[in-house]
């Protein structure tokens, strides 16, 4: 048989399909959802300790410290959003759920923040809000992380609690 024998019956070869290999690396699915759960969690924390926008007068150290919220936000946002639909069906319930924990909260803890401004005896019911949302992070992005390292799916990702 000669070799320039062209049928328009031939099978075109097998493709070796590319697994993702496992383990924590950042392009696994399991990576990119525990590093939005951590991401979100430390936006939490950061924003309880530096509150922004920092105080009048504080030092430019206290002032940049305080966008670290914002960045960390960011950052958890760019992550999540794209992979919200890409990811595998366990793996885009963590991005939604992540996604929804930081707009909840920030909702919530802007509003809190308003409180000050409107009268300043309200600043400790805007601080007892402020700790409410974060307990209310670590325990949904704790959640999230425990269920993303067994690769398990939120149970109902787009609620308010779990």
């Amino acid at each position: 048989m000669p070799s320039d024998n062209v049928t328009p019956f031939r099978r075109p070869p097998k493709r070796v399909q590319q697994r993702q290999q496992g383990g924590m690396g950042f392009k696994t699915h399991r990576g990119k959802a525990v590093l939005v759960q951590l991401l979100t969690l430390a936006t939490y924390i950061a924003a309880f300790l530096f509150p922004f926008p920092s105080p009048p007068g504080a030092p430019i150290q206290i002032v940049l410290a305080s966008c670290i919220s914002l960045a960390l936000a960011l950052a958890a946002v760019a992550l999540a959003m794209p992979n919200r639909y890409d990811a595998m069906p366990w793996a885009s319930t963590h991005h939604e759920h992540a996604l929804r924990t930081l707009i909840i909260g920030f909702a919530v803890w802007t509003i809190a923040s308003a409180l000050i401004f409107v009268n300043g005896a309200l600043g400790i019911v805007a601080l007892y809000v402020h700790i409410a949302v974060v307990i209310w992070a670590l325990i949904r992005a704790g959640v999230g992380i425990v269920l993303a390292l067994l690769r398990r799916p939120i149970w109902n990702p787009k609620g308010w609690l779990l």
